[in-house]
């Protein structure tokens, strides 16, 4: 069972209990290093006490965030883990247990049910990684915070500047809504089974004013920018526009035409965005 001051089982010897292995098609990668647990609970304890818990697995966090007083709705959509979760901490009054896709989880809805703004947290399965950051990114007014574990290389896109070869639709997106930062980084041997990649976890909060409103026009020309990365923004605007609509933009937002996507700050997407609207 799980000690009660907050320290939960080793996930090894759950899953020996249990007697199950760990699924590649949920990308099971269970944490298994106490610091990175503390510090990713310590991070979302600060955003707030009512808690969304994205794939809890085994409930290594869920059982520390539970400790602290928070009030975890997990999410987890493997019927086994559902199992273990509920034999392991499924009586404790904070605990609620929702069987489902994290990556279609309605967070606007449960923030409403809850009369408060939600922090966000999760070890996010590598394959869903995508779909739930975009979750979160659209329902950031339903949330206080996240605090999420990802692989290292979408941290380094989420945070990259302009001219960096990480830089992309991800990281325009993602700035314009939220400030991020880094938590911590985490080696495979923080994990069992070890992963073959690095990870980091990311702390993003939405910010007051966005850096820029999401409207068709400035997503149209984000997506097409990065769509193919070598061409002009002249060539690459005509992939999605006629040439005449895609000079008009370029010359009221006076970017120049022969620069590439990566090279655009979030401002200038934002007036090449407007331009784009005002010339269709």
């Amino acid at each position: 069972m799980n000690d009660p001051n907050g320290v939960a089982s080793d996930p090894r010897d759950l899953l020996r209990r249990y007697r199950l292995r760990p699924k590649r098609s949920f990308s099971q990668n269970f944490l298994v290093q106490p610091g990175a647990v503390t510090r990713i609970v310590d991070a979302t304890v600060a955003l707030g006490p009512e808690v969304v818990e994205l794939g809890p697995g085994l409930g290594a966090l869920t059982h520390a965030l539970l400790a602290r007083g928070c009030r975890v709705t997990a999410v987890e959509l493997d019927k086994d883990m559902v199992e273990v979760l509920n034999a392991e901490i499924g009586g404790h009054p904070g605990f609620h247990l929702i069987q489902g896709d994290a990556a279609t989880f309605d967070f606007r809805a449960h923030a409403a049910e809850r009369g408060t703004r939600l922090a966000v947290t999760g070890n996010l399965p590598y394959q869903a990684t995508g779909a739930i950051l975009r979750q979160v990114i659209a329902q950031r007014d339903a949330m206080r915070g996240a605090v999420l574990m990802v692989q290292r290389e979408v941290r380094d896109r989420l945070v990259a500047a302009p001219g960096r070869k990480d830089y992309g639709a991800l990281s325009v997106f993602a700035q314009a809504a939220c400030s991020i930062e880094t938590v911590c980084r985490l080696r495979p041997g923080s994990f069992y089974p070890p992963p073959k990649v690095e990870s980091a976890v990311v702390l993003l909060e939405p910010r007051q004013t966005p850096l820029a409103e999401e409207t068709d026009g400035f997503r149209t020309v984000v997506r097409a920018a990065f769509h193919t990365r070598r061409k002009t923004l002249r060539n690459a605007l005509r992939q999605v526009g006629d040439a005449s609509r895609t000079d008009e933009a370029l010359r009221k937002s006076e970017i120049d035409p022969g620069r590439r996507g990566e090279t655009l700050t979030i401002d200038e997407f934002v007036r090449l965005g407007r331009a784009w609207e005002a010339a269709g």
